[in-house]
């Protein structure tokens, strides 16, 4: 990675990545903390600094198994996993598809329309479930593993279960109930790998093997940065870590379109891994790129360059730092996943945080469970109350006398760094996306403030740590919306749609808990586009000058 600034803010560069990277690559835990209670709590989770070497000795059985299902005539293949797990299957299907493998599919979301459309989108009879968790009691993979176990044994009777794989921690519930279900395959991984630095486990290598891509080449790639204690990492980490601590802590990054899971990938990567403590860096993926001018001094570039990057009109190099990587080839993408981990890593003992745990992100699983027990035990949705409603909106959160002016008090209460977040519990569609973008940019232009962008429950499992437990700069908008359709869960006595809000009223609760601001905006309705529309048009009164 190189890395560009008109001043040099790492001082004693040089003996400082040398310094970090002796004590990353010996797995010291001194390197983020020296109360012993965090050292061990780190210690536990430092795995992922070897993990390509140890799962390239999988690799044989991991081609074998992709080999087996190709030949026994499966084309498409559904990764249930939530945060690392299923961003990088979402990263290795976009960035380089038609490998030859299976046609990669990833589901990570209860919203019901993104579970019918996986379900529709797919033969069931030539479709391969790879159900990813580490404790296998995580509620979003649960809900997913029980609702397809369910529709292949309607559809293929006493076979259903070897259309399933399990890829989770060694005698986790997973592995018990897969057992006992005699799923097709079990992989196991590796319990000192947290989730966001999976990647070069089973929980990446095997989706990515099965669509196709060279996992062989990929590990002896970044087995050779291991080998050779590859230092680019740790002078990214310092870079990252000393400039959020100067104030520049939000990274936009600017990807060709295939590329974009990368950057999905890396948010949910440094965000849930420096935001704590009041400390943090928040990366922006896929924020729509405006002119130079619209944005602060708050801003670092991260520019993913290749072939099919257009050129944008950028801030200069002197205006806003900038980091630069190459991604051609697989090999390519490899490589700098793992620099993105060392340099995660880094940056974590640089803010003086423990990047590998997420001690806020119990908080809204808390507040959701509870809001899906009393769904459980009533059948219903609790009532939603609103302060101000109009033809397909509902808001609540702030005060005016309709939408707009509501809205306007909220955003127009910013301060100077603050982050206009829009979290979504709708289903995802390229229609969706595109309003919302284009929502998100106008707000970003006449506000002059970052703004992000999640679709929920996903952001949960990647920005959501940041959100409660970095800086108090959000500037939460919570936008739910009525289901066409609502499938049960089997055993779990709730729809997805249910559940969905559950999870969403959790998390609203938990930013509350934390003294963030936030709106609820619900649609009353389930025509999205027209919901979206009206929103738009609020919006633009709400950050008009």
């Amino acid at each position: 990675m190189t890395q560009t600034q008109s001043t040099t803010i790492v001082e004693n560069s040089a003996w400082r990545v040398e310094h970090l990277a002796a004590k990353l690559f010996a797995k010291d835990p001194s390197l983020w903390s020296q109360d012993p209670s965090v050292q061990k709590d780190v210690s536990e989770f430092l795995g992922w600094v070897d993990a390509p070497l140890q799962t390239r000795q999988q690799v044989p059985d991991i081609l074998a198994f992709a080999a087996e299902v190709v030949a026994d005539g499966f084309t498409d293949a559904v990764v249930l996993g939530m945060g690392g797990s299923s961003l990088s299957s979402l990263m290795f299907a976009e960035a380089f598809p038609d490998q030859g493998g299976l046609k990669l599919h990833v589901l990570d979301s209860t919203v019901p329309g993104d579970v019918l459309r996986i379900r529709r989108s797919v033969d069931l009879k030539k479709t391969l479930f790879l159900v990813a968790s580490k404790s296998g009691t995580t509620v979003e993979p649960l809900a997913f593993e029980e609702y397809f176990y369910n529709e292949l044994k309607n559809e293929l009777g006493d076979s259903a279960s070897k259309h399933i794989v399990a890829i989770t921690d060694p005698n986790s519930e997973m592995q018990i109930r897969a057992e006992s279900r005699g799923y097709r395959k079990i992989f196991l991984g590796e319990p000192s790998v947290g989730g966001r630095f999976s990647v070069f486990t089973v929980f990446g290598m095997v989706p990515a093997a099965l669509a196709g891509l060279p996992i062989a080449s990929m590990l002896d790639e970044v087995g050779t940065l291991i080998k050779e204690r590859d230092t680019h990492g740790f002078a990214t980490g310092i870079f990252l870590g000393e400039l959020a601590k100067k104030g520049v802590d939000k990274i936009t990054f600017v990807t060709p379109n295939h590329l974009s899971g990368v950057a999905l990938w890396a948010e949910q990567l440094i965000a849930e891994s420096t935001g704590k403590q009041g400390n943090g860096t928040l990366p922006l993926a896929t924020e729509p790129i405006g002119q130079p001018e619209v944005y602060g001094s708050d801003r670092l570039f991260f520019v993913i360059t290749n072939k099919n990057l257009k050129i944008y009109p950028l801030p200069t190099k002197d205006q806003c730092p900038q980091l630069s990587v190459n991604i051609d080839t697989p090999e390519n993408l490899a490589t700098v996943l793992y620099w993105l981990e060392l340099a995660t890593a880094t940056a974590g003992a640089i803010l003086g945080v423990n990047p590998f745990d997420q001690p806020n992100v119990q908080a809204a699983k808390i507040i959701a469970q509870q809001e899906l027990s009393k769904i459980q035990a009533t059948g219903a949705l609790p009532e939603l109350k609103f302060d101000i409603e109009s033809q397909h909106l509902a808001l609540s959160g702030s005060n005016g006398q309709n939408v707009g002016q509501a809205l306007a008090t909220f955003l127009h209460s910013h301060n100077s760094g603050d982050v206009v977040t829009f979290l979504a519990f709708l289903p995802e569609t390229d229609e969706t996306t595109n309003q919302i973008q284009s929502i998100r940019a106008a707000t970003r232009d006449r506000l002059n403030l970052a703004t992000a962008f999640g679709y929920g429950p996903r952001y949960l499992h990647s920005t959501g740590q940041y959100h409660k437990g970095g800086p108090n700069n959000g500037l939460f908008i919570v936008i739910t919306a009525e289901d066409a359709e609502d499938p049960e869960i089997p055993e779990m006595r709730a729809t997805f749609g249910q559940l969905k809000m559950a999870q969403a009223l959790g998390d609203i609760g938990a930013l509350k808990d934390n003294g963030r601001r936030v709106v609820h905006i619900h649609f009353k309705t389930t025509d999205i586009e027209s919901a979206l529309a009206q929103l738009a048009s609020e919006l633009h009164i709400a950050v008009a000058p």
